[in-house]
């Protein structure tokens, strides 16, 4: 926290808040009509409540989301135990570094498939870029803790975050809501529903931001961060008949903005201390001093761009009362373009120009039988088609010469198909047996070719002094076909549960999750270009239970788990001496690992006008039998003492919600406390990249007439300033960014 006086007023706070609580507790008066609310969730591609589903699901209903201030899936991170959730400031549109139970990943190369999955309406996003969808509309989130291979298939190692938006209505309707905050950020977005035809609605929405940012780049004397974003989509849903639906829907986003702000925290022993003057004060600093001023001499005149067009189509037939058939398609197109200034310093030591596209398809075939009968289940076939280009290209100064540039070319194709059944029987109307499983296939190309190397006297690209064409002799990478690798494997699922009484549910689980191996995807030597690094697996062992008490007021699930990992990728910066670079990342299978750890999530509503949530991660990560060169001097060490990323021992979540009548209109008081323990954010645990624990603070204060609600609302009150991205470029330098600064604001929401 700032201060241990700010610390104590928030303890005080809490106290306070718990104190309220059970007064109100106390004095509450037992009524079916005012317990909580029953979630309904899709974490098995199939609508059931919350409280039916034998393992560690959380979720936020359309009322809870519609209460909240969320710009983007960040903000979900505080919807449950054991999630950090963050952008890593990598590249245009938001590069997400999302984790659950310690396990994902934080790279922008679209080579490194994500561990944890995002899903918009039934579709997989298949790269960290963009992951960060804005809160758009948005009717429900689920995020499902731990593998889930066996309906989402690989690359879900570490859990899913699944998000629905809502349908359109044949009744015209709608919202908007306009937001001014600091930074002078504004934020309006809007959402109408309508019918077109007695079996036709459709829905319509948009939305618009502008922000300043919150980094100042001293180098250039003015903000550093600027940003538009714009968005359109369209829904359609035509129900010619009683048992078919027939939905599409099409998204167009832009984000146009200043390459984002890294902050270089360089030591003493780097390159860019020792030889550049670039050296932070104090372990843990910045160069600058100051986390939110960048000292950056690249581009921040919003010539960064990323753009998104994404596609759904879905037909549900209903074959009688149980069976249901239903097809998904989906198609995902990306581009992208920044210059962007890794070193961070005002001199051009190490800048790159990434220009990228990605592009995917999937296809998606499901059988559910539901109704009253012992048996129900999901059976389904899957296929995925993916490819990416990016074009590299380096601009080096400390090379020797004043400028070097050197370019490279990446073409990578992922071909996946899968087959997934997942059933329950029940023995009786307590006992249950869940089994599941999925094959799955996956295949995929790379094709890497480096370009001229052209070296300069000034740091202008003009008349180069020197050129080298690329050339397999001289270590170069030059490849006429591309390289291909395929691996298949089975992920399967068994739990047994019991439901003691209608409202306590007990069940055991073991599930295996799988993320596909892969090419690296921005080598520098032959061997990291045409050599495939394997998949890994995770096993999960899990105990959980969901309840219910007094009258559905209290609502408290839980689950202890222990995970194991196998074959582990780790993404590494090494020494590539001769290359252009004299770095390269690689990808390998470095190790095992065991998490084990505890969740609890309570939700409470003592009384009609009071809300209360806590939640409660504990999660103990470390690595087993890892033995690998990780410093790269070619002697191999036991390298069990590193702590793994992005693995705080404790997170947790106090929350509460508090309404009355006030006047003709309804007034409620939103406050939440998340907290984030201390973390490492590197592979190799650099303490200058090191978070210690966060105490994240959110409030509003909201006020309903009719249909129009204003409301004041600050995140990050605490103004907390850890890291959100840390890499560490071995014995060069090392580059960071900080958490969004604390922020306050003025929304107007309209519903009709």
């Amino acid at each position: 926290m700032k201060s241990a006086t700010y610390f104590r007023a928030v303890l005080a706070a809490t106290a306070s808040m718990a104190t309220l609580g059970a007064s109100q507790v106390l004095a509450a008066e037992p009524n079916d009509n005012q317990g909580l609310d029953e979630i309904v969730v899709t974490a098995r591609k199939r609508v059931e409540n919350l409280q039916d589903v034998s393992s560690s699901v959380s979720a936020l209903s359309s009322a809870e989301i519609a209460r909240r201030f969320d710009s983007d899936v960040r903000d979900f991170a505080n919807a449950s135990p054991n999630v950090i959730i963050d952008d890593t400031q990598q590249g245009p549109g938001g590069v997400a570094a999302i984790y659950i139970r310690g396990i994902g990943v934080a790279d922008v190369e679209k080579s490194v498939d994500p561990a944890v999955g995002v899903i918009i309406d039934d579709v997989y996003i298949g790269q960290s870029s963009g992951s960060l969808l804005k809160a758009i509309d948005i009717d429900r989130v689920e995020v499902l803790r731990g593998p889930q291979g066996t309906l989402f298939g690989r690359n879900a190692t570490g859990g899913v975050i699944n998000l629905s938006r809502s349908r359109p209505t044949q009744e015209l309707s709608g919202k908007a809501r306009v937001t001014y905050g600091r930074f002078n950020t504004l934020d309006a977005q809007g959402v109408v529903s309508f019918g077109l035809a007695p079996n036709v609605a459709m829905k319509l929405t948009g939305a618009y931001n502008v922000s300043d940012g919150y980094i100042f780049n001293r180098t250039q004397g003015k903000d550093g961060q600027k940003s538009d974003f714009s968005a359109v989509g369209a829904m359609i849903l035509i129900t010619p008949t009683d048992g078919l639906e027939i939905s599409a829907n099409y998204d167009h986003q832009l984000t146009r903005q200043a390459a984002p702000q890294l902050i270089a925290v360089n030591k003493s022993t780097d390159l860019f201390c020792a030889a550049y003057r670039q050296c932070s004060p104090a372990p843990g600093v910045s160069v600058s001093g100051n986390p939110y001023v960048s000292l950056g001499d690249g581009p921040i005149d919003k010539s960064a761009r990323f753009e998104l067009d994404m596609a759904i189509g879905k037909v549900k037939y209903d074959l009688s009362d149980d069976y249901e058939l239903q097809y998904i398609l989906g198609y995902l197109k990306t581009s992208e373009a920044v210059t962007q200034d890794f070193d961070a310093s005002p001199s051009l030591l190490y800048h790159t120009d990434r220009p990228a596209r990605w592009r995917q398809t999937t296809n998606e075939v499901r059988l559910t039988k539901g109704g009253s009968g012992p048996v129900n289940f999901v059976l389904g076939g899957y296929l995925w088609d993916s490819g990416y280009t990016i074009n590299l290209k380096n601009y080096i100064g400390f090379a020797g010469a004043p400028l070097l540039t050197s370019a490279q070319d990446v073409t990578q194709t992922t071909k996946s198909s899968a087959v997934f059944f997942e059933g329950d029987y029940k023995f009786t109307d307590k006992l249950k047996l869940t089994v599941g499983g999925r094959y799955t296939h996956d295949k995929k190309t790379s094709l890497v070719n480096d370009k001229t190397i052209f070296i300069y006297g000034s740091t202008a690209e003009v008349n180069p002094i020197v050129t080298i064409q690329p050339s397999s002799a001289n270590g170069n990478i030059v490849m006429t076909t591309p390289k291909e690798a395929d691996w298949s494997k089975f992920t399967p699922k068994v739990s047994l549960s019991m439901n003691w009484t209608p409202d306590v549910m007990t069940y055991a689980l073991w599930s295996r999750g799988y993320r596909g191996g892969g090419f690296n995807g921005r080598p520098a030597t032959v061997g990291a270009a045409v050599n495939a690094y394997n998949p890994e697996t995770l096993d999960n062992y899990e105990l959980g239970f969901k309840s219910e008490f007094f009258d559905r007021r209290v609502r408290l699930n839980g689950a202890v788990f222990l995970m194991k990992y196998k074959d582990m990728q780790q993404d590494l910066d090494v020494p590539a001496p001769g290359t252009s670079t004299g770095r390269e990342n690689r990808t390998i299978n470095a190790s095992q690992a065991d998490l084990k750890g505890i969740e609890l999530d309570l939700a409470a509503k003592p009384t009609d006008g009071l809300t209360l949530n806590a939640k409660l991660g504990y999660l103990d990560a470390k690595y087993k039998n890892f033995f690998g060169d990780i410093y790269s001097t070619g002697k191999p060490v036991d390298a069990t003492f590193l702590k793994i990323r992005r693995a705080p021992k404790w997170t947790w979540d106090l929350g509460a919600s508090w309404e009355r009548e006030v006047g003709s209109g309804t007034m409620w008081v939103n406050g939440n406390l998340h907290y984030v323990g201390a973390h490492e954010i590197t592979f190799l645990n650099n303490p200058n990249l090191r978070n210690d624990g966060q105490y994240l603070l959110d409030a509003s204060i909201n006020y309903k007439l009719n249909n129009t609600t204003v409301s004041v609302f600050g995140k990050n009150l605490a103004n907390e300033k850890g890291w959100t991205i840390g890499y560490d470029v071995q014995g060069i330098w090392s580059y960071a960014s900080p958490r969004p600064r604390q922020t306050w604001g003025v929304a107007v929401t309209q519903t009709f």
